[in-house]
Formats: C-alpha cells, sequence, structure tokens
C-alpha cells in the first residue's frame, strides 16, 4: 500500500467514525504518514513490527492551519515511576 493509498484511507475512515469528524484532514495524513514511515522501517530492517498506540501514548499532533487547545492533558514527562516533588513548606 502506497503513501497516497495510505492517506486515503485515513480520510475515508475519518468521514466514517464521528469521533475523527472533529480532526483536520492534514492530522489525519499526518497519521496515516506515521504509519507509513514505520512501516517502511520494518520492511528495511530497522524496526520491530508496528503497533497500535493506546490514545494516551499520542502526545504530539500536528494542527497548522490554526490554533488548538488540550483538554485532559496530562504533564509529559511524568512516567510511572517519577514522582511530583511535593513542597514541605
Amino acid at each position: 500500500m502506497s503513501r497516497n493509498e495510505l492517506r486515503q484511507l485515513a480520510l475515508d475512515l475519518k468521514k466514517q467514525n464521528k469521533e475523527f469528524q472533529v480532526l483536520y484532514s492534514q492530522v489525519a495524513q499526518q497519521v496515516a504518514d506515521r504509519f507509513y514511515e514505520a512501516r517502511q522501517r520494518f520492511f528495511d530492517g530497522l524496526a520491530n513490527k508496528p503497533r497500535e498506540k493506546k490514545p494516551h501514548r499520542y502526545l504530539s499532533l500536528v494542527y497548522s492551519q490554526k490554533g488548538w487547545k488540550l483538554s485532559n492533558w496530562r504533564e509529559v514527562g511524568q512516567g510511572k515511576n517519577k514522582r511530583k516533588r511535593l513542597d514541605s513548606t
């Protein structure tokens, strides 16, 4: 499957799913491009097979058309074993 076919598939899925309809088309195409690159790296022997990412693992998407806002976001870089430092005062 070519990059353009994956992009078109992403746009078709966006039209069918109400949750994805809030995304800009360029964002859906970017996700398809990321998958294409991961798949190419796998076929070239440079990486393991691409896996589906859970929604909380997608920490960045590019909205280049206009401004954007994150809702229900969590702090990036706070792993399971890292604790927030509390002030003792």
